[in-house]
């Protein structure tokens, strides 16, 4: 953490990755967020969707993305 004061809540995030040449955005991701000085923080299974679908982006040739996470994973 880097307040170290605040107790993260649930919340929605925007997370941007690139991938070689491709720029993915995904919006509304699930994250726990400290209301004091808006660090985010992902659970595992989450960043291992998003890593997944910008590489399989990244594959189908996307330059620039920008969409909407649905977190499929339990």
């Amino acid at each position: 953490m880097i307040c170290k004061s605040g107790t993260p809540e649930a919340g929605k995030t925007t997370v941007t990755l690139a991938r070689g040449k491709a720029l993915i955005v995904f919006r509304r991701v699930s994250a726990r967020i400290c209301p004091n000085c808006g660090e985010t923080y992902l659970d595992d299974g989450v960043v291992d969707e998003l890593y997944h679908a910008a590489d399989q982006a990244a594959k189908a040739g996307v330059e620039v993305d920008v969409r909407e996470f649905h977190h499929v994973w339990a």
